[in-house]
């Protein structure tokens, strides 16, 4: 039965474009290879789509002009392109509206108590992350303002992640609060003409350095010639067949002490506080996954390296690092490694992840992202944006989004000298409070490697003192119980119900009083060939009832066993039997000329010899210590 969200997507993936439906286009370039990759990905489906909704909220407080926000939104999108622009039917074009009118939706919901008011402002916040964006058709930038009070706003803004990445909303806020002291009267210079992106998209196409191209190609191909294991965090859920998208999101303060100190850590071995963070990032990860090297992506603004600080548009590149998380390696020496690989990476970022997942020919698995299932990001410090608005207060937060493409995506956030962690992650994989404890640890991994960054990664403590304190609260008071050894229990069980069955197999069913008395035959046997507490017993024999017989009757000796699988290679259970330096060993006739134990008793229990017929039936006056050894098996 089709859903109303099958409808949906198949519409979606039914639109016919049609220049005329839309406002007049202004220029149609080529799309760039990033976008071509988001855009194709985003087609998997709605939710696949969703999870490219980027949203922020831009808290207003003091007396607002309504009017004037509204012009300025309109000045903001009629000066970058990417704001009014929408793809064509293969993505393989960028359309650049002549003009797009802006529609700000105003809402007032000043007439509601603290807690309705604060419930519908997160209820509009997450309809802005959950509402599609049809990308052939646009517009793919929306806005809204929601009146809180007289003297308090919210400016919601929405974006598809193929017109708008993370350096974008930092321009769009800077310039916003520009363009609105301007049209208020309450400040403000003039903007300098801002940069096209489709100047931008037809210069990658038109003129390429193809020989820089291939060459930073070449370099990530040589990184992967050896291909690092998938990722493979413990899940609180078992792994789907295919890929989810819908996601949590989990924030963790790290205060701005920790975070100086780290400053001062990475400068001691020339790494920036990104090398930093992303070390001690990758050996979180290696300590949840088991894993001595792990695959991190980071985010790459072609802004910061094409100077062009103040353009709007998708111009991020996905850099796939090879991260060492060697549980041997010193906190110090893994910051090296981290400074060396990101300056490397980012010396060769003109090569599209695309275009390296192509030329490595990955194995693609419907279940798992290729190459790349976490992702993590340093942003732009939130203080340089607090006074943008003139006039006004304002306080800048991105929205969690519903739906995410990564398994985890960790976005650092400079803010008060601190940092905030927005952890967005699989809900189909992590529980919430699974995401928050490894926060937690990593926070804790990096204060201890900052007070010892001489530490090997694998002796750096995850948890903290309230987390220790928490498991030994878990943990039973002490009780003390009765010291003794298996074959002691058996016994009184068999003084309790000797007529009781004790082991069936097959057709063959003895009582728990026939039991012990054929162990107490075999025990005595092996003390009569020498065996003596602290000696080692091998026992080889099928599935059966002397099996169980043979074990009890070395334990009644003082011995300890040692299993060997008939089915076990021979060189592998010569080995084992020279290895344990076997005092006996007990098996059955057809597996005797197996084994060769140098002069040492081999003795088959289907055929043992004739002075074990006359053996007593009663138990060994043998007293085995507790603490002995009970067996040795050979993994």
């Amino acid at each position: 039965m089709n859903t109303p969200t099958d409808a949906r997507n198949a519409a979606l993936a039914a639109v016919d474009y049609d220049p005329f439906a839309s406002p007049a286009l202004a220029r149609v370039v080529p799309s760039t290879e990033s976008q071509r990759e988001i855009w194709l990905a985003a087609k998997l489906g709605e939710d696949a789509s969703l999870a490219y909704n980027e949203a922020v909220a831009l808290h207003l407080r003091g007396t607002l002009d309504r009017s004037a926000v509204a012009q300025a939104l309109q000045d903001l999108v009629d000066r970058h392109d990417a704001l009014r622009a929408s793809f064509g039917p293969d993505g393989e074009t960028f359309c650049v509206g002549e003009r797009m009118e802006v529609a700000l939706a105003q809402v007032d919901l000043s007439a509601l108590d603290a807690a309705a008011r604060a419930a519908a402002l997160r209820e509009r916040r997450e309809r802005a992350v959950r509402e599609p964006f049809c990308l052939e058709t646009g517009p793919l930038f929306r806005t809204e303002l929601v009146c809180l009070g007289p003297a308090e706003h919210v400016l919601l803004l929405c974006a598809h992640h193929l017109v708008c990445d993370g350096w974008s909303w930092w321009v769009i806020v800077r310039e916003l609060g520009a363009l609105y002291g301007l049209r208020s009267g309450t400040g403000g210079t003039p903007l300098a003409p801002a940069p096209s992106f489709a100047d931008y998209a037809l210069q990658l196409a038109e003129q390429p350095d193809r020989r820089a191209a291939a060459a930073d190609l070449a370099w990530w191909v040589a990184r992967y010639a050896q291909r690092p294991p998938a990722l493979d965090l413990p899940g609180d859920r078992p792994r789907p067949a295919r890929r989810t998208f819908a996601s949590g999101r989990e924030d963790h303060i790290i205060d701005a002490g920790l975070v100086e100190g780290l400053k001062r850590l990475g400068a001691r071995q020339g790494a920036s506080l990104l090398a930093t963070l992303l070390g001690g990032f990758a050996a979180l990860l290696g300590r949840l996954a088991g894993q001595e090297e792990v695959v991190v992506g980071i985010p790459a603004a072609a802004q910061a390296g094409e100077g062009l600080g103040d353009l709007v548009g998708h111009g991020v590149n996905l850099l796939p690092l090879r991260c060492t998380a060697d549980p041997e390696a010193p906190f110090a020496r893994v910051l090296e490694l981290s400074r060396d690989m990101l300056l490397d990476a980012l010396d060769h970022q003109r090569c599209t992840f695309g275009s390296l997942l192509r030329q490595l020919d990955v194995a693609r698995d419907p279940a798992r992202l290729p190459l790349v299932s976490v992702l993590f990001n340093i942003d732009q410090a939130l203080d340089r944006q607090a006074g943008a608005f003139p006039g006004l207060g304002m306080e800048f937060s991105s929205t969690p989004r519903a739906f995410e493409n990564f398994e985890l995506f960790v976005n650092a956030v400079q803010e008060r000298g601190g940092l905030r962690l927005e952890c967005q992650y699989n809900a189909g994989l992590f529980d919430a409070a699974t995401v928050r404890r490894w926060l937690q640890a990593y926070e804790t991994l990096l204060r201890a490697a900052l007070a010892s960054p001489q530490s090997p990664l694998g002796e750096l403590p995850l948890l903290d003192a309230a987390a220790r304190d928490g498991l030994a609260a878990l943990q039973p008071a002490p009780r003390t119980w009765p010291v003794d050894t298996m074959q002691g229990q058996f016994e009184r069980q068999c003084e309790a119900a000797p007529e009781r069955t004790g082991v069936r197999c097959g057709a063959t069913v003895l009582s728990y009083g026939e039991l012990d008395a054929r162990a107490n035959r075999i025990a005595h046997g092996l003390l009569a060939q020498g065996v003596h507490a602290g000696s080692l017993v091998g026992i080889a024999l099928e599935r059966g009832v002397d099996m169980l017989a043979a074990v009890l009757g070395t334990l009644k000796a003082g011995a300890g066993y040692v299993p060997l699988d008939p089915g076990f290679p021979a060189d592998r259970l010569a080995y084992m039997v020279s290895d344990a330096g076997l005092a006996a060993l007990l098996t059955q006739g057809g597996l005797a000329p197996r084994f060769d134990l140098r002069g040492r008793p081999v003795i088959a229990l289907d055929a043992p010899p004739e002075s074990w017929a006359t053996l007593p039936a009663t138990r060994p006056p043998v007293r085995v210590d507790p603490a002995a050894t009970a067996y040795v098996i050979y993994t």
